[in-house]
């Protein structure tokens, strides 16, 4: 059995015997998205396959000629998009589902005159990048992308790295997008998923908000000491609250954004935009992100 941090536990017989993958290899089908984040996400052991038909894909609207959004409009109010049924897949022994959008939360293009759907699609959710330049694995092999060490990027972990800027030196955590845990009370570059409960966009309630996942608090899951109100010492063996929800592997990075999610962190805004809007000023995390709940109020 491997160590799950690699592999999740999946041991070398159910590999080979049941899931159809390879052993000696991390990611089988050479999608760049690695076998345990692939199991995690689309193994569906009821039907024994790597499918599962969920209510998922978001229906736009146009709400004023070229310009489309993901919400719904009942009875004068703004309220979240309607979702409708579809299959997802995340098979680790099939490369072609790597750029599946099967939740539809990507963006739409007007600036040619007729609107086009832009996906964002599952390559693009596990690295939380909107980039047509990083949008599929043949096109980043084909690109001049280098590691940590100055090799050509070809496998996930290299592209992780690469991307996520943890390559070890100073300014790794300032440049981490996907790290969930807080370091200090100045650090704005954390995670935190929110279940608002709120039925209207106009209608902000916080006395029923429910917290899914918070880097500013610690687990329960190996807390050392005190309860969850303080910031996880990482260093000591803490999670942050609710790290499972985001992080498969355990190394407090978050496994990109949800695939089965137009809005990964709760917050009405779906996941292409926050990244899009976030890559402006070409700093990744230092606006809106779509692992932290934005407050709508401000």
């Amino acid at each position: 059995v491997v160590d799950y941090r690699q592999d999740m536990s999946l041991s070398d017989g159910r590999e080979m015997f049941k899931y159809g993958t390879n052993p000696l290899d991390n990611d089988t089908d050479g999608d760049m998205m690695p076998d345990f984040y692939e199991f995690h996400r689309g193994w569906n052991e009821t039907n024994d396959n790597w499918s599962s038909f969920l209510k998922i894909q978001v229906q736009w609207i146009e709400v004023t000629p070229q310009n489309w959004k993901p919400i719904q409009f009942s009875d004068g109010q703004i309220t979240r998009p309607q979702l409708d049924w579809t299959w997802f897949t995340h098979d680790a022994t099939d490369p072609s589902d790597a750029t599946q959008d099967a939740d539809n939360d990507g963006e739409w293009d007007c600036s040619g005159g007729v609107c086009d759907y832009v996906p964002y699609n599952n390559f693009q959710e596990y690295y939380a990048v909107v980039n047509a330049t990083l949008s599929s694995p043949s096109i980043v092999r084909a690109s001049a992308l280098f590691d940590c060490s100055g090799e050509d990027v070809e496998e996930w972990w290299q592209l992780r790295e690469t991307l996520l800027g943890t390559c070890t030196g100073s300014n790794t955590a300032a440049s981490n997008y996907l790290r969930i845990n807080r370091i200090n009370d100045e650090d704005m570059l954390y995670a935190l998923i929110i279940d608002d409960n709120d039925v209207s966009y106009q209608d902000v309630n916080s006395s029923n908000d429910v917290t899914m996942v918070n880097g500013a608090w610690t687990d329960e899951f190996n807390r050392i000491a005190g309860d969850r109100f303080h910031l996880p010492n990482i260093g000591l063996g803490e999670y942050a609250y609710g790290w499972w929800i985001l992080d498969i592997d355990g190394d407090m990075v978050a496994d990109g954004t949800d695939p089965t999610n137009w809005d990964t962190d709760g917050d009405w805004l779906n996941d292409f935009f926050e990244i899009d809007d976030d890559l402006l000023d070409g700093i990744r995390g230092n606006s809106g992100s779509p692992i932290r709940y934005d407050d709508r109020t401000s």
